[in-house]
């Protein structure tokens, strides 16, 4: 039997589709902008996981020439400022792209926040406590090379000079308005609990980037996968659309009990229908993508 998509679905790739277009023309603009002869403008890029925000980024930066690097945002403050450093070093007065992938370990204490505030707003980044170079490895190293050559005059940490990168952060963590700030400080007794300073260097941020929110409703979401599937050639290991069809359609009847719902895990499911086959595929995707 031919498998097709019921009137609600397509009109759930339509919502899909235009919050793609919206999170595409975000990473154009950032990519484009990097040959300008102006002040970086840093983009802050926030939706659902798996909806592609740094897939668009790279792709992106890609179509537009530009040089760039990605780095994890995952990761401590520490190895964090040590990238960033090696990719300055490499990139002294180039200008080039640096995409921050899912910004949310940094974002976690107040002191990394204002690091960063400080990386967007003055372009540089200090890391400021004491460590030794050769953690780093031997003297003749990259990395030994370019911490040393941003070490502080002090001797105390180092202060990485950004101003010819431009950054582009994706993130699951929406940045409070000033005004939702000002809420979190009143509802936490005041300006300088943890939850309330936290807020306020978040809404900070704001201030320094160009913020693009992507929020998505579940069927946007289920429209935007489905339109990357059916439409930009993902899915590769599907030999017709009517199986990326029946993919699409398992995640829709599924969602709520899915373990994940992002482009990858209708790749990895692409994987699993042509290892496994037709028959029993139902079973196997039970076993291996729902809770």
């Amino acid at each position: 039997m031919l498998l097709q998509l019921s009137s609600k679905q397509k009109s759930a790739i339509e919502a899909g589709r235009l919050k793609r277009n919206r999170l595409v023309r975000a990473t154009k603009q950032a990519a484009n902008q990097v040959n300008l002869d102006e002040k970086p403008i840093h983009y802050y890029i926030y939706g659902p996981s798996g909806i592609g925000k740094t897939f668009n980024s790279i792709k992106a930066v890609e179509d537009s020439n530009t040089t760039y690097f990605t780095v994890s945002g995952n990761v401590s403050m520490y190895n964090f400022a040590i990238k960033l450093g090696i990719i300055a070093f490499q990139n002294l007065n180039k200008k080039c792209v640096v995409i921050i992938d899912d910004c949310d370990e940094i974002l976690k204490d107040a002191k990394s926040i204002n690091q960063m505030k400080e990386l967007l707003a003055e372009n540089k980044l200090t890391y400021d406590k004491r460590f030794h170079l050769n953690q780093l490895g031997e003297e003749d190293s990259i990395p030994y090379q370019a911490i040393e050559y941003w070490m502080n005059g002090n001797g105390v940490g180092f202060t990485v000079d950004t101003s010819n990168i431009t950054f582009i952060i994706t993130s699951n963590i929406r940045l409070p308005y000033d005004s939702t700030a000002d809420e979190i400080t009143e509802k936490n007794g005041g300006l300088d609990t943890a939850k309330s300073i936290r807020a306020r260097h978040l809404a900070a941020i704001r201030g320094r980037c160009e913020v693009k929110d992507l929020d998505m409703t579940m069927e946007e979401k289920w429209g935007n996968l489905a339109s990357v599937c059916l439409e930009d050639n993902a899915c590769k290991d599907c030999e017709t659309d009517q199986e990326k069809i029946f993919i699409l359609n398992y995640i829709w009847n599924n969602w709520d009990n899915m373990k994940e719902t992002s482009i990858r895990t209708a790749e990895k499911m692409a994987r699993t229908l042509k290892l496994e086959g037709s028959n029993n595929i139902t079973d196997a995707f039970d076993a291996d993508y729902l809770k």
